[in-house]
């Protein structure tokens, strides 16, 4: 075993190594510290020499992680984390909101659309109650709840269907039609409504099942209702990524009205006949705070 002193490592090196972990880039992230490149070269070679650890492998132009590396960063990544929530909480005591939810938001929602009036409402009902406001892809928000990093999630319908959870309780919220997003010169642009048969001959954007594999499912899902599989022409890496692939008068992706298209004013939602998306409220069952069942009660409430 190894006599390293780890009275010797600070947390500062630690911040350091987690960020250019999820960077893979140190330029980038010594911009996110303010700090010169070569700066922080120095601090994570000097990291690596006080553990005897090789934590990087370094090309001209890349960097990544050795398998000692990426287990050092699973774990003190979790640690970084969970002491900046220890922080904001005390934050959140001194100033006497003793009571906190911490609820997280798909970042590719519109949250004008019901998220914020929610939160505007229930806080406005219990001033003496802080909510903390996240927002993040999918996959991100629902490891947050999972991880007891958020109380409360907002998310899209299929990526809970298939889930279950012993800690756990979700509720589909907020029906809507799918819709198909295109460009205002596709020729399907003119319909009111669309039926799934009217894009056979479509190029369809579709988030990577590397990334999110139940949105691929849901789209072969829906197509193969009417007998054909979609012609998936590009592969993007987060629902925030779709609209910005929507180039040609072929190209489509599905979504529905509480999506938040960046190209609103090029492109228009169709909806869907006889399809059903929303969103998913998820919350721990068993968090020990009443407050959070009010929260709850309250959206039930609004929606049911």
């Amino acid at each position: 075993m190894h006599n390293v002193d780890i009275r010797n490592v600070s947390l500062g090196q630690m911040l350091y190594f987690v960020k250019v972990a999820e960077y893979k880039n140190i330029t980038k992230a010594a911009q996110f510290f303010n700090i010169g490149q070569p700066t922080l070269s120095k601090k994570l070679k000097s990291l690596e020499m006080q553990l005897d650890l090789q934590l990087f492998i370094r090309t001209k132009n890349t960097i990544s992680l050795t398998p000692a590396g990426r287990y050092l960063f699973e774990e003190w990544s979790r640690r970084v984390q969970g002491l900046e929530e220890e922080i904001q909480y005390a934050h959140v005591l001194q100033t006497g909101h003793s009571k906190s939810i911490v609820a997280a938001c798909l970042d590719s929602f519109r949250p004008d659309v019901f998220f914020l009036p929610l939160v505007d409402e229930f806080m406005e009902d219990n001033p003496d109650i802080h909510i903390r406001i996240e927002s993040d892809a999918a996959q991100d928000i629902r490891r947050m709840l999972f991880n007891k990093e958020a109380d409360v999630i907002f998310s899209i319908c299929y990526d809970f269907e298939e889930k279950e959870a012993v800690e756990v309780a979700w509720r589909k919220l907020g029906k809507t039609p799918h819709c198909a997003c295109m460009k205002k010169t596709n020729p399907l642009a003119q319909k009111e409504s669309l039926s799934i048969c009217d894009l056979k001959q479509a190029d369809f954007v579709c988030i990577s099942p590397q990334y999110l594999p139940e949105y691929s499912r849901m789209i072969h899902a829906m197509c193969a209702t009417r007998g054909f599989a979609p012609n998936i022409s590009k592969y993007v890496s987060s629902a925030n990524s779709l609209t910005l692939n929507i180039r040609s008068d072929r190209d489509v992706f599905i979504c529905d009205k509480y999506y938040s298209d960046l190209n609103c004013d090029d492109h228009v939602l169709i909806p869907i006949r006889d399809s059903e998306s929303g969103f998913v409220m998820a919350w721990h069952k068993n968090s020990g705070k009443p407050y959070l069942e009010d929260f709850v009660e309250t959206v039930l409430w609004k929606y049911e």
